[in-house]
């Protein structure tokens, strides 16, 4: 961890953690957002073990909110595509090169919100209460993205938003459904950060100096998501998707 917390240095994780916790009860995929300041403030390595209890703390403040709407039928059909997906990851560190996959998959979350868009705009578009992806193909294919987003460049909520926008459920089920999505993955996640050393006394120090700023965020995100229309929080997740796709292909 640095050994001078400057003031810069301070509202840079802050930010990152208050909109950690803002995602956790809000938008999923605001997130997306946390990793880059995390990072430009503490360096990859140090953010990678410094973030993973924040994200788990994140985790149950939002389980304590929604975890009764969870829609296991559709994680259960992502987990295939998911495994894939670190499968492809794996394969993809032995012969390309990390920022090459991860443009890659910007590319294809971006095609995503396109097609999501232009159904919306289709004059035949179905009852909104069908879902509009039923193709088990095209599942495999978004539980693959989801795998390899969060493996290659832990921007995973842009994938699984995607996924659940196409599957058009209601907004608690798209959080209850995220965010024991995430909380297992973020478990997983523990043990080899721990293995790499990643995660350390002063980590965890640092983890309970900031666990305010994720509360506060938290509060913020269940406000602004009871006000939240189901058209507004839809558009809302494209517009972040797309933001967060552009950004895997501009930064890799």
């Amino acid at each position: 961890m640095p050994e001078v917390w400057t003031p810069l240095l301070i509202a840079l994780v802050g930010a990152g953690v208050f909109l950690c916790g803002v995602s956790k009860t809000a938008i999923p995929v605001l997130g997306m957002l946390t990793s880059p300041l995390l990072v430009l403030a503490l360096t990859p390595t140090i953010a990678a073990g410094f973030v993973v209890p924040i994200l788990i703390a994140g985790d149950f403040i939002a389980l304590a909110l929604y975890r009764q709407h969870a829609n296991w039928q559709l994680i259960r059909k992502l987990v295939p595509g998911v495994l894939l997906g670190f499968v492809i990851t794996a394969l993809m560190f032995i012969y390309l090169d990390t920022s090459v996959l991860s443009r890659l998959v910007g590319v294809i979350i971006l095609v995503s919100v396109a097609t999501e868009l232009l159904r919306q705009r289709s004059p035949n578009d179905e009852h909104p209460d069908t879902p509009a992806m039923t193709n088990p193909a095209a599942v495999l294919l978004f539980g693959a993205v989801t795998g390899v987003t969060t493996m290659a460049a832990n921007a995973g909520g842009a994938a699984l938003s995607m996924y659940l926008v196409r599957m058009r459920v209601p907004m608690l089920v798209f959080m209850g459904t995220s965010t024991w999505f995430f909380f297992v993955l973020n478990s997983l996640k523990v043990p080899f950060v721990l293995a790499l050393g990643l995660i350390t006394p002063a980590s965890l120090v640092a983890d309970l100096w900031f666990l305010p700023a994720l509360g506060l965020g938290a509060l913020a995100g269940a406000f602004v998501f009871r006000r939240m229309s189901q058209v507004l929080f839809v558009q809302i997740a494209l517009v972040l998707s797309s933001v967060a796709s552009i950004w895997l292909i501009i930064h890799g």
